[in-house]
């Protein structure tokens, strides 16, 4: 079986980590795995450093050159299957296809709300008159979540019985990794504080502003902590002045992007995703493939993620009750240690790549042997 995975963009976030991964992933079982990338994209020099063989499609800037060469390939039978993992990529994948008279098209949605539920006026009946035409061609959706998964059925945009849930698979953290004290020395960090990390794109999703008004309760009661915020994005400025406004200049720190954000995770007492509509939060899994409890808002993806076993789930755009969950953790070490030892557990049983290749795999399989 010959697959390529396929997103266009040109930024390296959590859908493009998942890509990488996920070849990685398939390549162990003896699944041929190309993936498509814009040239010059973060994906493809990611992947070749990793050994992973790419395809340079641009499809942004010459779509239908990359449609002859997908279609190319699967005239040849290099490809059997194009996986897509956004609209762009699916739509061209279906073109190829038909235009190769061959090959299945499985498309990945990651997110509950997809870009054109937003769009409006002509855009809006473009974009749903694609999708039309793109439905009879696509022989199955993956949904990286039961949440995404219901959203999809909700909106009709494929028959249920051709919705697979594949829940998201991690990697297993590099051996080299060095231990916490280790991990705070290399960044800067006190040895001696409890560490809290939020790694999320500082964009008005992602809940930044409840994780401020809620870290703010506990400096006014006195607890101590140092809070990181690890990402890039829109609302650095503005969360940058929301932070001296609260007075948390000394014990809250944004980082921006980092190179290495496993460093930071292990030099973590606790990771915190406060994003109250989540579609997976794959931040999460990460931490607990660390044995680093969790925290997160009771909705969407994390709320399958997070068990009790394993971290704290808090109300949704509660900074309240954020701040309580936060409180106990902080509060007790052998809180802590019960939920970083659940939270390792949970990952090797439910979110390792192993489990999520193998299930990917055998939607591949799946379409394979389908009319």
């Amino acid at each position: 079986m010959r697959t390529m995975i396929w997103t266009d963009s040109d930024c390296f976030a959590g859908t493009e980590r998942h890509c990488l991964e996920l070849a990685q992933g398939l390549g162990t079982m003896g699944v041929s795995a190309l993936v498509g990338s814009r040239p010059g994209a973060p994906l493809a020099s990611r992947s070749e450093e990793v050994g992973v063989r790419t395809v340079s499609l641009d499809a942004a800037s010459a779509p239908w050159a990359a449609v002859e060469t997908v279609a190319q390939l699967l005239k040849t039978r290099k490809l059997d299957v194009v996986h897509a993992h956004n609209g762009v990529t699916t739509f061209l994948s279906c073109v190829a296809a038909l235009r190769a008279g061959r090959g299945k098209v499985i498309t990945t949605q990651h997110f509950i709300r997809p870009a054109r539920q937003g769009r409006r006026g002509v855009a809006r009946v473009f974009s749903q008159t694609l999708h039309r035409w793109m439905r009879p061609r696509i022989s199955r959706w993956i949904a990286i979540s039961r949440a995404v998964a219901r959203a999809m059925e909700e909106r009709g945009d494929a028959p249920s019985g051709k919705i697979r849930v594949v829940m998201n698979g991690v990697a297993a953290p590099m051996e080299n990794e060095p231990e916490r004290l280790a991990a705070r020395r290399q960044i800067g960090l006190s040895e001696g504080a409890f560490v809290i990390l939020c790694p999320a794109r500082l964009e008005p999703e992602k809940g930044h502003d409840i994780l401020l008004a809620a870290l703010a309760v506990l400096r006014a009661e006195k607890h101590n902590f140092e809070a990181v915020f690890m990402g890039g994005g829109s609302l650095r400025e503005t969360l940058q002045r929301r932070v001296s406004e609260l007075k948390l200049g000394d014990c809250v720190r944004l980082v921006g992007h980092q190179s290495t954000p496993e460093l930071w995770m292990r030099a973590s007492d606790l990771v915190v995703l406060p994003s109250a509509a989540e579609p997976f939060g794959l931040v999460l899994p990460e931490a607990m493939s660390r044995g680093i409890p969790v925290v997160a808002a009771s909705a969407g993806g994390p709320l399958e993620i997070v068990s009790p076993e394993s971290g704290l789930l808090f109300s949704p755009g509660d900074a309240v009750d954020l701040a309580s969950k936060l409180l106990e953790l902080i509060g007790s070490q052998p809180l802590c240690r019960r939920l970083g030892l659940g939270a390792s557990a949970r990952w090797r049983s439910h979110f390792s790549l192993a489990r999520m290749a193998a299930e990917i795999a055998s939607v591949y399989s799946e379409v394979e042997s389908s009319p």
